[in-house]
């Protein structure tokens, strides 16, 4: 007869904990390989082993918390033979450095299979993504899985078999005086997983104002010489220590975006260093060697004079920088202001639809729901947002005026680094 399959994600999420505990109930012999395991998890395919304890021919677990060691712990209590439960450490080479003298994220067992031989020569395999975890096995987590039921002698259940005894060849036998120290190797894991996220940390905090103009091929500032133009009124500058990074295009790019992503190819770019600010626009006349006219369509224009009269816009401030540097450097800028966590940006239906059975036991419940009186309400995520009651700049309205989708040419960054 061959062999069946039952595809078992209709819907991501779908429970098989009840498919695989029936399972178990019935099996003569079985044995699970999982990647990661958590005392919920544990319990639940523990219920029918320590019912049976002598039909586990071997539990191979890649990783867990403590107390899912502790769990094993107590399927020895009850009669599971203590060569019967392995952990698979994984993989890893000598770094040569002192802080970190092995490679933390390494290549490690990831395999999810439950086997169960069953009376009359039979067999049952679950086959996918499925831990030992309550959200995995219970459906909450979206999972993938196929269940293989038929005759134990069919070829694919002699690849399932010979696949679970080169696991346990890899593996090495339950210590119990060890789980601290495999939990301590997981931890050691996730710290180096977390070092592989490079979330980039070496943004610094400095406010910098960024112009875009056009300006002819012979129109060049000159260090020293300074420079006039505009912000929206409101916005905050730190005279002397705000710089001004001026970018110079034969023919300005369509948009303020666009600008800010090739301002490397700029025909010519400056540092300057702010003299003053003024909110009130009381300057009727001042020093200047050079203004940018229009900050929708900016262009720096040569003042031979060298005192400018400016006619400033309602709602601007006049602004004085001086020229002390040729070339701006690979700098990277951001506008907003650093955050400190995103709020998920939930689905419009009230919960997702999971085929989520009650729990079924009180362990797992207790890791599952972490002391709620009764089951949440597990709700689709579908974005993140900036995280609500976060501190926002004195001046964020001001600000609003002066960022890329502003559609000014004279923007304002919170941020800058390095380029890479």
């Amino acid at each position: 007869m061959p062999v069946s399959t039952t595809v078992l994600f209709a819907s991501p999420q779908r429970e098989i904990a009840s498919l695989i505990e029936d399972r178990l109930d019935r099996s003569v012999e079985s044995s699970i390989v999982v990647g990661f395991a958590t005392p919920g998890g544990m319990d639940l395919v523990g219920a029918p082993l320590r019912r049976r304890p002598a039909t586990l021919k071997c539990l191979i677990i890649g990783a867990a918390t403590f107390p899912a060691f502790e769990m094993m712990d107590e399927l020895l209590s009850v009669g599971v033979p203590k060569d019967r439960l392995f952990v698979h450490l994984g993989h890893t080479f000598k770094t040569g450095t002192p802080k970190n003298p092995f490679a933390r994220f390494h290549p490690m067992l990831h395999s999810k299979i439950y086997y169960m031989e069953l009376e009359g020569g039979q067999a049952c395999a679950f086959i996918g993504s499925h831990n030992a975890t309550v959200f995995a096995l219970d459906g909450m987590n979206g999972e993938a899985s196929v269940m293989l039921e038929g005759d134990r002698n069919e070829p694919q259940f002699r690849q399932v078999r010979q696949y679970i005894d080169e696991a346990r060849g890899q593996a090495t036998a339950y210590d119990s005086s060890l789980k601290d120290a495999y939990a301590w190797w997981w931890r050691e894991y996730l710290d180096g997983l977390r070092a592989e996220v490079k979330i980039p940390s070496d943004w610094q905090i400095k406010r910098t104002i960024l112009i875009f103009a056009q300006a002819a091929p012979q129109d060049r500032p000159r260090n020293n010489e300074a420079l006039y133009f505009e912000l929206p009124a409101g916005i905050q500058i730190d005279n002397l220590k705000t710089e001004v990074h001026l970018f110079l295009f034969n023919s300005l790019p369509p948009n303020p975006e666009a600008a800010l992503a090739s301002r490397s190819g700029a025909s010519a770019s400056y540092v300057c260093q702010t003299l003053g600010a003024d909110n009130e626009r009381g300057n009727r006349m001042l020093a200047a060697d050079w203004h940018v006219d229009n900050a929708t369509r900016p262009t720096l224009l040569y003042v031979p004079s060298g005192t400018f009269s400016p006619s400033t816009n309602p709602n601007m401030q006049q602004v004085r920088a001086k020229i002390t540097a040729y070339g701006s450097g690979t700098l990277d800028y951001a506008f907003e202001r650093q955050r400190a966590g995103w709020d998920p940006v939930f689905a419009e239906e009230e919960a997702a639809k999971t085929d989520r059975p009650t729990l079924q036991s009180d362990r797992a419940r207790l890791e599952a729901y972490a002391g709620r009186s009764g089951p949440p309400h597990w709700t689709l995520v579908k974005g993140l947002s900036p995280r609500k009651g976060e501190a926002v700049e004195r001046d964020e309205q001001a600000l609003r005026l002066a960022a890329p989708d502003s559609g000014s040419f004279i923007l304002v960054s919170l941020r800058q680094r390095r380029m890479t």
